[in-house]
């Protein structure tokens, strides 16, 4: 039997681990004010082209549904979020601040050039705020991440920003 490559098997003590893991973070972001936003598996491919081009086109599952449309198993979650927004389906006053949680599926080739890759299905927890100042909203989002980090016992993590932009932002 062949067994699907994209696929991960948990087994019950580790799902149940990441069960408590996304518990305790959606407790933690919702006393912050993050409220929940649920995310489809499938999307139009076009949302996830229009914000990574070609560089996440590599890496997307994406098929012809029954209809006729382009749809890709959601490569990561911020996307559908924006969309959401603009879409009117997530609402209230500004700033906005939402969390999501779910399976993410993406296409890595391995190192070697073998084909067989590595693990295609992961997990992905994270916070979106919408309408607040960009210096101010990155500064909270990073804070909330390291925060995040220490509520789940995490010791020892440091936390380096990549981008310029914020750090002359926050500067």
């Amino acid at each position: 039997m062949y067994v699907l490559k994209t696929a991960r098997d948990y087994s019950p003590d580790l799902w149940k681990r990441l069960g408590i893991i996304h518990e305790r973070l959606e407790s933690f972001l919702d006393r912050r004010g993050y409220d929940v936003a649920a995310i489809p598996i499938l999307e139009s491919t076009e949302l996830f082209l229009r914000k990574s081009g070609g560089e996440l086109a590599s890496q997307m599952y994406s098929f012809t549904d029954p209809s006729g449309h382009q749809v890709s198993l959601r490569p990561e979650l911020t996307s559908s979020v924006v969309r959401q927004f603009i879409d009117g389906n997530l609402s209230g006053a500004m700033p906005q601040r939402w969390q999501y949680c779910g399976t993410i599926f993406r296409y890595e080739a391995s190192a070697n050039g073998d084909g067989a890759g590595g693990a295609r299905e992961f997990q992905q927890l994270g916070a979106e705020i919408i309408g607040a100042s960009s210096e101010f909203a990155d500064a909270e989002v990073l804070a909330t991440a390291v925060q995040g980090l220490t509520t789940l016992g995490v010791t020892g993590h440091r936390l380096r920003v990549g981008h310029m932009g914020v750090v002359n932002a926050m500067l």
